[in-house]
């Protein structure tokens, strides 16, 4: 038996969303987007997560994680 596509199932399978919260509002909406289908890319700064938790492997869950510079040219 062959397993279900189920990002077509997924109501917002087409929607791309970049994540810049730290702390937890942002994290925890952009995980349930990402829980319903979006395409999350999540941006930590280049010393790593400001908020150091436990539950950011929950709030991080099926994002893309990038961590960028935003303050110099090449971010």
């Amino acid at each position: 038996m062959m397993a279900a596509d189920t990002s077509i199932l997924l109501p917002l399978s087409n929607v791309k969303v970049v994540d810049f919260g730290q702390y937890i509002a942002g994290p925890a909406v952009s995980m349930i987007l990402a829980d319903f289908g979006a395409t999350v890319v999540h941006i930590h700064p280049p010393s790593g997560p400001l908020w150091d938790s436990p539950a950011n492997a929950t709030l991080n869950r099926n994002k893309l994680i990038v961590q960028i510079d935003l303050k110099t040219s090449g971010g």
